[in-house]
């Protein structure tokens, strides 16, 4: 069936720390994006993709403090979170009151709508979010990620719904954007050997439901809705130009895995490493599992219990083959600013 993008799992704030250190490793890339930013006033900053928030209110900080440093604050800026209406907001705004050191509010709407008033942002971000799609264009066939499939038309019509999923996202931040402001985004991403670096934990999945009672029409079903662009498909300068942005800067960076970085310097225990690495990937995979088990009448009951054995037997898995979690997520990092 297909659908849209479904939110990521209750415990995402705790199994992130891959997306984190994307995040913090776009710290150099805020520094220029503010010191490129030329607006008299700094209202409203806006994540896009903020998910449950540990990451996302990271970011947020990191752009008010250096704008406090720049002397680039006249006023407390208003910071708006964005995610889908399914995310787990409960969480964000939990977090949002323990912090309590600026001022946010939340929109429940696809980055890929409007999301804010016209002439009203003064900074967009967005972190690992844009390779996930507006929806799930078609199902594919002989694997759950349409990077790893040989079938060219089904690559060609995801590739398709990349291009006007990134063209909505930039016609409508720049509509929101006032003159000036800026716009800094890092997107998972194909690197020139046409790999994203995660191959090897996204095989394991497609394997284990192979492993499992899944039915054909499930393993079917089982159709991740993302992308990942090439560096040249980041940087599409039609669209650019098409919706009025200059480019500061860009940049194609590889994020190694955290975890196994700890593991090998015995920061970690190996079963330590296994289980955070297995957590990792079951924070943005297991609304697709459950999805294509819904859609061919599961129960609750289940499901559940397809689930519970889905991550033992990755998590069984990735012991036995613990060179999996060493990956590096290649990544572009983008600074656009507003005409």
């Amino acid at each position: 069936m297909v659908g849209t993008t479904l939110g990521m799992t209750k415990d995402y704030n705790t199994s992130s720390v891959p997306q984190k250190a994307a995040v913090q490793l776009s710290l150099e890339f805020i520094e220029e994006g503010v010191n490129a930013l030329d607006v008299n006033s700094v209202n409203i900053i806006a994540d896009f993709g903020s998910s449950q928030g540990i990451n996302s209110i990271y970011a947020m900080k990191s752009i008010i403090d250096y704008l406090r440093k720049t002397n680039k604050i006249v006023k407390e800026p208003l910071v708006v979170h964005n995610d889908l209406p399914t995310n787990d907001w409960t969480s964000l705004f939990k977090l949002l009151v323990e912090d309590n050191s600026y001022n946010g509010v939340a929109s429940g709407r696809s980055f890929y709508e409007k999301c804010l008033p016209n002439n009203s942002l003064s900074i967009g971000y967005s972190s690992s979010s844009l390779h996930w799609l507006s929806k799930k264009p078609c199902n594919i066939s002989g694997h759950c990620r349409v990077d790893l499939i040989r079938n060219p038309k089904e690559y060609q019509i995801f590739k398709q719904q990349s291009y006007l999923d990134y063209s909505e996202f930039l016609k409508h931040r720049s509509c929101e954007l006032v003159s000036g402001g800026v716009l800094i985004f890092t997107i998972l991403c194909i690197n020139h050997q046409r790999t994203t670096g995660l191959e090897d934990l996204q095989e394991l999945l497609y394997k284990c439901a192979q492993l499992l009672p899944f039915t054909p029409q499930e393993l079917v079903d089982f159709t991740f809705p993302g992308y990942c662009r090439s560096y040249d498909e980041c940087l599409d300068q039609n669209l650019f130009n098409q919706y009025s942005f200059q480019l500061i800067k860009s940049k194609f960076v590889s994020v190694p895995s955290p975890h196994f970085q700890q593991w090998k310097k015995e920061e970690i225990t190996f079963e330590k490493f296994v289980h955070l690495t297995t957590s990792f990937v079951r924070s943005w995979s297991e609304s697709i599992i459950e999805q294509a088990l819904i859609n061919n009448g599961r129960t609750q009951a289940d499901i559940s219990e397809i689930l519970k054995q889905f991550w033992n037997l990755y998590e069984e898995k990735l012991s036995e083959h613990p060179d999996l979690g060493d990956f590096f997520a290649e990544y572009v990092y983008v600074i656009l600013k507003k005409n």
